[in-house]
C-alpha cells in the first residue's frame, strides 16, 4: 500500500496536523499545520517524503496557521484552500469534489462543508479516511458562533453533516483537527468512524434545523482568546513572521 497517513498530535491545544504521502513517489501533503512547522518538516524527513502540498481545511480562529511558513520554506506555488477563501496571500483555489493526487495511489478528495467557517473544506482520503477539520469532531462538532451570522452557519453545518458527511459509508474512518480535554472534547479518543459518530454524536441527534440551532448555542466553552486577531492573521490581513 503506497499510503502513509500520520496524525501529529499536540497535547498542550488539541489541535491536530496531518501528513498523508506515497511511498511511490515519495511526496507528502501537510495539513492543517500550527506555526512552529519544524516538528511537520522533521516528521516528512523521517519518513523520507517531499512535502509538495500544504493545506488549510479552514480559516481558523483557535491558532495561527503555519501553512505559509511551509508553502515559503519549501517553495511550493502557494497554500491550498477552499475557494471561498478570502485569504489575502497566495492560495490555490479548491472546489468542491475537485481532488488531488500523490502518485496513482493517493487521492485527496476536497468536499464543502460550510458552517464552522465559510470556506471549510474536508479531505477524503482514497474513500476510506476523511479529515473533518472543525466540521466534525469525536462526539461533537465544530462551533458556529466566531464571526458571521451564528443562525446561517448553524444551518449550513446542519447541511454539511447530513447532506454530505453522514451520507458516506459507516466505515469510513473520522479524523478531526482536534481532539481530547484540552479542545473541551469530552471523548479522549483521537479518531472515529462515520458509523460510530452516526450513533453516538449528540450533535447529530438533533431532528430538525431549529433543534440543531439550540443544540449549538447552549453550553459551549469559552471563545478562543484574542480569536478575532487569530482570524485576522490567517486571512493576511496581519504579517506572519517566520519561526
Amino acid at each position: 500500500m503506497a499510503l502513509v497517513f500520520q496524525q501529529i498530535r499536540r497535547m498542550d491545544s488539541g489541535c491536530v496536523t496531518y501528513l498523508i504521502g506515497s511511498t511511490m513517489t515519495k511526496e507528502c501533503a501537510i495539513v492543517d499545520p500550527l506555526l512552529d512547522t519544524d516538528y511537520v518538516a522533521e516528521e516528512a524527513k523521517k519518513a523520507g517524503l517531499k512535502i509538495v502540498y500544504v493545506i488549510d481545511t479552514h480559516t481558523h480562529a483557535d491558532h495561527v496557521s503555519g501553512a505559509r511558513n511551509i508553502a515559503r520554506q519549501f517553495g511550493l506555488p502557494g497554500v491550498h484552500m477552499s475557494e471561498k477563501s478570502q485569504s489575502r496571500f497566495k492560495t490555490i483555489p479548491l472546489k468542491d469534489g475537485q481532488a488531488i493526487k500523490l502518485g496513482e495511489d493517493v487521492e485527496l478528495k476536497f468536499v464543502y462543508t460550510p458552517g464552522h467557517t465559510y470556506d471549510h473544506m474536508c479531505i477524503l482520503v482514497n474513500n476510506g479516511k476523511i479529515l473533518t477539520g472543525d466540521t466534525l469532531f469525536v462526539g461533537d462538532v465544530g462551533r458556529v458562533d466566531l464571526g458571521g451570522d451564528a443562525r446561517d452557519k448553524s444551518d449550513k453545518l446542519f447541511d454539511s453533516l447530513h447532506g454530505k458527511l453522514m451520507k458516506l459509508a459507516d466505515g469510513v474512518e473520522v479524523y478531526p483537527a482536534h481532539v481530547g480535554a484540552a479542545h473541551h472534547l469530552g471523548n479522549a479518543r483521537t479518531s472515529s468512524t462515520i458509523g460510530t459518530e452516526r450513533e453516538n454524536n449528540g450533535a447529530l441527534k438533533a431532528a430538525d434545523k431549529d433543534a440543531f440551532f439550540k443544540y449549538m448555542t447552549e453550553d459551549w466553552p469559552p471563545k478562543p482568546p484574542d480569536y478575532q486577531n487569530i482570524i485576522r492573521l490567517n486571512k493576511g490581513e496581519a504579517s506572519i513572521a517566520m519561526v
